[in-house]
């Protein structure tokens, strides 16, 4: 999953922490690179995990999406970045497991978890800006 943030150096600068890297082989060996891109592979694993109870799955991933809103800079367009990387890392665990079938399967899955996580950032501006505007009354 660090190939995420080795493909789209521009998303490092979205969180503090990773700001400053410059070489892409730095930007590889960072633990706390590692430990952001394990996170993003867990929080898909939790998703998946909870496929079989929607309101779990729509309840953390919406809550996961709306945290992202709270990141200065960041669009619902990078949480779609993940999706090679995710195909990618699924390959490589199944190998020769890997069939078309189950790309298309993972496809769907990755699809809809990203537009889980998309409505909840989305869901996450709005309460933003509505707070803003109750403010300014």
């Amino acid at each position: 999953m660090t190939l995420l943030f080795v493909d789209h150096c521009e998303l490092l600068n979205q969180f503090e922490k990773f700001q400053g890297l410059e070489a892409q082989d730095e930007q590889a060996e960072r633990m706390e690179l590692a430990d952001h891109a394990r996170n993003a592979i867990a929080t898909l694993d939790n998703g998946i995990k909870s496929l079989d109870d929607l309101d779990v799955f729509f309840q953390y991933l919406h809550a996961v999406g709306e945290t992202h809103a709270r990141i200065p800079g960041f669009e619902k367009g990078n949480f779609r970045k993940i999706k090679g990387p995710f195909l990618c890392a699924v390959r490589e665990t199944l190998q020769e497991r890997y069939t078309p079938n189950i790309e298309a399967i993972y496809r769907v899955t990755i699809d809809f978890l990203i537009e889980t996580l998309v409505d909840g950032y989305e869901n996450g501006l709005k309460r933003q800006q509505d707070y803003f505007n109750s403010t300014e009354d």
